[in-house]
């Protein structure tokens, strides 16, 4: 009798988590797929149809939110780096400002403006890099364009296209990061449409 009862919760047990599997595979086809939202929709049951629409909320709002606080640091940063450069301008003179802390000398044609275009693209790097929506292979390119972008300032100026390239590579990445907004915009849509979709289903 006791080996009957004690066999119920483990069968109980083993049931959820396959369900939970199914769940989960379900959810993971949204990273792996080319179909749309709405015919993956179509396919899945009531509860991977819910946490589908639950699991593309929390990502976006966290995009969101990281989007905007990563808006905001390189703004802060600019105005310290503009006010560290102008005292380097002010004791220094032209002959290349240090870096905060340092006694390494800036010998780019604009190194104020290219010291800070370097801040602006760590900071949208991070941002790319700690999102969960972006694979290892697109977090490795990020990371050279990162590499790229952040060193191009801090080297002495070499001839036109050289430098031509190094200043497309930065520029490349501030593009891959509009990009990213304009997607977290379309997935808010696309959530919009499926939340709706399954109100809808509900009432039926």
């Amino acid at each position: 009798m006791s080996d009957s009862n004690s066999g119920e919760p483990d069968t109980k047990r083993s049931a959820e988590r396959q369900q939970f599997l199914n769940e989960l595979e379900a959810l993971q086809r949204l990273d792996t797929t080319n179909e749309s939202l709405e015919s993956q929709y179509d396919d899945m049951t009531e509860i991977e149809q819910k946490r589908m629409v639950e699991k593309l909320i929390i990502e976006n709002e966290a995009d969101i939110r990281t989007f905007s606080m990563f808006l905001k640091l390189p703004t802060v940063c600019l105005l310290m780096l503009n006010l560290v450069f102008a005292y380097n301008y002010a004791v220094s003179g032209f002959g290349g400002p240090k870096l905060p802390f340092t006694s390494i000398r800036l010998y780019a044609d604009h190194p104020m403006v290219a010291t800070e275009i370097s801040v602006v693209i760590l900071q949208f790097t991070i941002y790319l890099l700690s999102s969960s929506r972006w694979d290892w292979i697109t977090k490795g390119g990020v990371t050279v364009l990162l590499l790229a972008g952040v060193g191009c300032p801090l080297v002495s100026s070499w001839n036109g296209v050289v430098e031509l390239v190094w200043w497309m590579l930065p520029a490349l990445n501030l593009a891959v990061v509009s990009f990213a907004q304009l997607n977290m915009r379309r997935s808010r849509r696309d959530i919009e449409k499926l939340a709706a979709r399954v109100n809808h289903d509900k009432n039926e």
